[in-house]
């Protein structure tokens, strides 16, 4: 569960709450309001693809994985945040017009794995090298920018609702719960 305001940080000082919290916020905000703007200016998107995976307090044994398809806007993700459960990792997908960068962030050390960057294009290897290096250090920069704009509401008086607006995303219906009453 997004740890509340006046709950006190874990007594070892430790920041444990943060990676979840970022990657559940990180889902909300892909979920209704996918468009971010880098340190240059220049809009991104972001969207959750193929892998969400959420967890209660209690670890495993309160765990939902959900994979193929689009988890983020399923009924099984909607009802694990609804029953406080936190993303501890997802599939994000980066889209610059038609380049995309695909991840899987894993929310308790922000692990990346399974970086696909864009196909990179050219005649020669080190041109190709050169592209899909470019391509990668754009998807940092673009998680960075995501972090960042994280970071700058969580630790702002407008926390509390931002987490407002999360609980509220988790109790409305999922697309595919509007879908199946229709």
């Amino acid at each position: 569960m997004i740890r509340p305001k006046d709950r006190p940080v874990d007594e070892r000082g430790g920041m444990d709450f943060l990676g979840p919290e970022f990657v559940t916020w990180l889902w909300w905000r892909a979920s209704t309001s996918p468009e971010f703007v880098d340190a240059s200016g220049d809009a991104f998107f972001v969207h959750v693809d193929e892998f969400l995976e959420l967890r209660g307090e209690r670890g495993a044994a309160r765990k939902t994985s959900l994979r193929a398809g689009m988890p983020g806007a399923s009924a099984e993700g909607k009802v694990a945040l609804r029953n406080g459960k936190v993303v501890t990792a997802a599939r994000v997908l980066f889209a610059r017009g038609e380049e995309e960068t695909a991840m899987t962030i894993r929310a308790e050390d922000l692990d990346l794995s399974g970086v696909k960057p864009p196909k990179p294009e050219g005649e020669q290897s080190e041109e190709r090298l050169a592209a899909s290096l470019a391509g990668v250090r754009r998807a940092y920069a673009d998680l960075d920018a995501c972090f960042g704009a994280f970071l700058a509401v969580r630790c702002s008086d407008g926390w509390d609702a931002e987490v407002e607006k999360i609980r509220a995303f988790g109790a409305a219906p999922s697309e595919e719960e509007r879908s199946l009453a229709s």
